[in-house]
């Protein structure tokens, strides 16, 4: 009866994600049109004329990041997991190299054009771009050394991190429809936007690493100890 239930509030909750999901990746799709399309400069602030690196960057950093926040949900279902194993393996290689597209493309981005927020956005958003490619890697790393635990710790950190656009969006509009907005510039320079700043990724991993600590603990305790 437990797993029933769980498997039920799982189903609502990818529901609900997916239903959440469907305007950025809406906004992604029409970004990266934008962005090939001869007058991007004029259509959007991300793009500039004659920056051929910088605008190139940043269609292959939403590409990537707009196909990596949709699919990454499927690598921690149990079931796919337990009964799909290749399946599991060959998307997880297609999430790290999605990770490591998207990262590499914004901390190619940044350094050339910066961000509309200032000094401040552009090396928290460097910092993301960081930890994302890093636990891609160490993703992989721990996966080719058929390290489990070190695998499962940074799947997770990983699947956070993926999210990372997303819940930078949620975070945004949970915020205007409880508040209108209040600590927000469209320049991105007020007190709410300059938390905003690291609020998308810094708290989920301090929040994961607790976990993680604590399963890493838990798992010690439960081992036998010698006489």
């Amino acid at each position: 009866m437990q797993t029933v239930r769980s498997r039920v509030l799982l189903g609502l909750l990818l529901i609900g994600f997916y239903l959440t999901l469907l305007p950025f990746v809406v906004h992604g799709v029409g970004m990266i049109g934008i962005g090939l399309s001869a007058a991007a400069a004029q259509q959007s602030h991300l793009f500039a004329d004659g920056q051929p690196v910088g605008n190139l960057a940043m269609v292959l950093h939403i590409c990537a990041g707009t196909v990596l926040v949709a699919l990454v949900p499927l690598q921690l279902l149990k079931g796919v997991r337990r009964t799909f194993t290749g399946f599991h393996r060959q998307l997880g290689r297609v999430l790290v190299a999605l990770a490591l597209f998207t990262g590499l493309a914004g901390m190619t981005y940044i350094p050339l054009r910066g961000t509309i927020g200032g000094s401040v956005m552009s090396a928290a958003f460097f910092l993301y771009g960081l930890c994302l490619f890093t636990a891609a890697l160490m993703v992989a790393r721990m996966a080719l050394n058929k390290d489990r635990a070190g695998h499962w710790a940074w799947g997770l950190r990983l699947f956070w991190l993926a999210l990372g656009s997303w819940l930078y969006r949620v975070h945004y509009t949970i915020w205007y429809l409880l508040t209108g907005g209040l600590g927000s510039e469209p320049d991105f320079s007020g007190p709410f936007d300059l938390v905003q700043n690291f609020a998308f990724y810094v708290p989920y991993l301090m929040a994961v690493q607790l976990w993680i600590t604590r399963k890493q603990r838990a798992h010690t305790g439960a081992l036998p100890t010698r006489p």
